[in-house]
């Protein structure tokens, strides 16, 4: 059994696992590639790019509620958000 991943805007949006054939199960449309042999294995919300030879495959950049907090901090810390 092969497990495929549907890629949309360089994103991994689905997993599917099956041995048929792709081609004759979906529209043409839809971007399925192999990661059969991917390891570690893409999950849903991981970046996809095609690389030079192949498909390259991430984890997703983690988004911290706090951002906004540690970057005022970094900014009094540093001067820059003090007046004059």
């Amino acid at each position: 059994m092969k497990t495929y991943a549907r890629i949309v805007n360089c994103t991994v949006v689905e997993l599917f696992s099956t041995e048929g054939n792709m081609a004759e199960m979906f529209h043409p449309d839809l971007l399925w590639v192999d990661i059969t042999e991917i390891t570690p294995a893409p999950q849903i919300d991981w970046t996809a790019n095609f690389g030079t030879l192949s498909w390259v495959f991430a984890l997703p950049e983690e988004h911290t509620p706090d951002g906004t907090l540690k970057t005022l901090a970094k900014k009094w810390l540093t001067g820059i958000g003090r007046q004059p």
